[in-house]
Formats: C-alpha cells, structure tokens, sequence
C-alpha cells in the first residue's frame, strides 16, 4: 500500500481499481442523468412533414402579387390532414403546425390578410415562394446523430431524443453505494444532544451529494468505534456493494480503526493519506467487489476528500472513460495570503461576470471541522504547494461541484 503520496498518483491508482458496471436500458424518461452509453440516431425526419410556422392561409406565393379575392376553400388545424388542393386563386385557413395542404408553396400570416366574407380573403402584401413553411427533415434529418455516448444526459438530451420517436435507451448502469459512519461521540439527528456527543452531519451532507449527482444510496449504518463491527459491515456489504463510503477512522489516532480493520478481512489497501489540505486522511481499498472510500471524520475534510475521490469514482463507475478531476480558470476576486507547504483546496463561489469566469472566497474560518466553510460555495480553488498565496486577479484552477 502507497501512503502519503500525490493527489495526481492517487487518481491514476484509482482509475487502475475502477471499472464501468455495464449497460442496461431504460425507459426514455429514466434516462435523465444517466450517462449514454451507445449513440442514438434518429430514426424519422423532424420534422415528419411539410408544415406551417405560422396561423395564417396556405397559398400559391404568385397570388400574393395581385389584389384580386381569394378563395378560402378549406381549414386545417396541427394534428389533421387536409385533402383539399391549392390551386390559383385558392386557399386553406390553416394553423401552427399544420400539414401544407397539396399546391400551396407559402404561408401568408393571418394578420396580413383581410377578411372580405366568410369564404373570402383580400393579401395585404407580396410573400415569397416557402415563406412561413417548416420543411421535412429541416430540424433533423432521418439517421442523424442525435446524443452521443458518453453524454450525461439533460433534460434537451431526453427531449431531442423523444422527438424522434425513440423509446428506450441504452446507459451505463449505476452503483450500488452504501454509507457507513463511524464514532463513538456521533449521533444522529433524532436524539438528543448530550455531552461529548455531536451530530452525524456528515452522513446527511454526503447523501444529499450522492443524490445531488444523480446516485442513490442503498444502505446506511452507523458503527461505534468496534473492529469487530466495522469489520463485519464491510466484508458483508462488499458482497452486493460497488461503493462503500465510510467517514471516520482513517487517522492515526487509538480509535483510528479502519486500516486495520481492511487489513483484518483480507482487504487491497490501494493507498493511505494524500498531500492535500484538507483531505489528506482518506484511505482507498478493494474488498471482493467494492472499492471502499475512507474519509475523514471531520466534515470539510470528509467533503473535500470526496469531490477528488468519491465523485470522479462514480463518475468512471457510472460510464465516464476515466478517473478525472475537471478543472475550469477563473479569475480570483480576493486575496489569499497564505502559505501551502501542500497542495490545498479553498472553498469559493464562481460566477459569470462581464463575460468572464470570477472565483469570491467563501471560506472565511479555516480547519477541517469548520462546516460554515461549505456555505454558499459551489466550487474549489485549487492552490499548488509551496504557493505563498494568491491575489486578487490572478488566474487560478478552479473544481466545481
């Protein structure tokens, strides 16, 4: 087992231990979130049909250049098929999204023309050949490429897709996770605080990442600080699990029992502790078919930890090609005045501002344990080791969530 090492050795390890789950389908509106995992092509032409952009008359565009009346043989609304023929002098009342009645080439707007009678129309103005017609395959031509694999998929994704006609799809299956905090002094929400004894926030923050990202979570525990017990959750969980998080136990404190407890069942430690700041004490391991992610018990530790870790984990998991940390540029709006003997990530807020990417410094306080750091931000800064700190309109790395 690695211990100690780069956060850039880490992910490469991490991508060597992951694997993609494999590909089911799903119904359309399953798809939402979940990564394609082969292209989907168009089987029609989009639109299926001639039709028209606009409520008006369909028309021959040559009788637009005379003033004489014309004659309104028919109506057709969007959804029905008129079987009436355009020809000179003639025309169909027709609405948004209606079929062009046969012999009509333009549309005229119903509010360039004068209603004379009920059958009759005088043009207010000249309109040109296809004007106000929506043309077969003008949108999207039969056998296109409509999402390609590897595309999270977005609400558009899933609309352009239905356009199509297109059922169900293929995607990357997602893991199965499971959570498991660790603590003698950890409680959950619905007892009472009593001394010595603090919140499991924790388990609620990284559930609600977990769900943030498009994943669920299966199963939940808390364990006191017992190898025996952490020992038997892990080992049983990694039979039917990918994921296992755990939170606490991964320094090297009297009560840091989870190195040893990996050990004890036979597990891979892939590596121990990493040089960042905060974070450094995660633990990575494989255990039968689960990668077992370590964090710390301390909560921005725990939450920086698992943007490196967790989430490019799942992400590779879940059909990404590789274990990788996404960096964006920005433009710093405050002042860092501090040294980073190691690397360190800084809690922010980025924004579009003047057509340019700024990053603002939420986290006021610094410490692992200090949870109001995570408020209001939706990035990281990522400050490089040795840096002796970062001013206002500096360009920097940043990660966000």
């Amino acid at each position: 087992m690695k211990s100690f090492i780069l956060l850039e050795e880490a992910l490469n390890i991490l991508n060597e231990n992951v694997e993609q789950l494999g590909i089911e389908e799903v119904n359309l509106i399953d798809g939402i979130t979940r990564i394609l995992a082969k292209d989907v092509f168009s089987e029609i032409d989009n639109p299926p049909f001639n039709k028209s952009a606009m409520d008006g008359y369909a028309i021959k565009a040559e009788d637009s250049k005379s003033e004489e009346k014309i004659n309104v043989i028919d109506k057709v609304f969007a959804g029905n098929v008129c079987n009436s023929l355009v020809t000179s002098k003639t025309a169909v009342r027709i609405m948004t999204g209606a079929p062009i009645p046969s012999g009509a080439n333009a549309v005229i707007k119903q509010e360039d023309v004068k209603l004379i009678d009920h059958n009759y129309i005088v043009l207010n103005k000249s309109i040109k050949e296809n004007e106000n017609i929506c043309f077969r395959g003008e949108d999207i031509k039969k056998g296109s490429l409509l999402v390609k694999k590897g595309k999270r998929l977005d609400y558009a994704d899933i609309g352009i897709i239905a356009s199509a006609g297109v059922e169900k799809i293929n995607v990357y299956k997602l893991p199965k996770i499971a959570l498991i905090s660790t603590g003698d002094e950890v409680i959950d929400i619905d007892n009472k605080l009593m001394p010595g004894k603090i919140f499991n926030s924790n388990k609620y923050s990284i559930i609600s990442r977990i769900k943030e990202l498009g994943y669920d979570v299966s199963y939940t525990a808390h364990v006191n600080d017992s190898k025996g017990q952490i020992e038997e959750y892990i080992s049983k969980l990694s039979k039917n699990m990918d994921l296992i998080i755990t939170t606490g136990g991964v320094s090297v404190g009297e009560k840091d029992l989870l190195n040893e407890s990996i050990e004890n069942i036979n597990g891979k430690r892939l590596f121990w502790k990493v040089k960042i700041k905060p974070g450094s004490a995660v633990l990575c391991s494989k255990v039968n078919k689960s990668l077992v992610v370590s964090l710390s018990g301390n909560p921005t530790a725990a939450l920086t930890a698992f943007e490196l870790f967790v989430k490019t984990s799942l992400e590779k998991m879940s059909g990404y090609d590789n274990v990788k940390v996404k960096r964006e540029k920005a433009v710093l709006c405050d002042d860092f005045i501090k040294n980073s003997p190691q690397r360190r990530f800084i809690r922010a807020r980025a924004a579009i501002e003047e057509g340019k990417q700024v990053v603002y410094i939420t986290q006021i306080k610094s410490g692992n344990g200090i949870l109001s750091s995570n408020l209001n931000s939706n990035c990281m800064i990522e400050v490089q080791d040795g840096n002796e700190g970062i001013k206002v309109g500096e360009i920097v790395d940043i990660i966000k969530f």
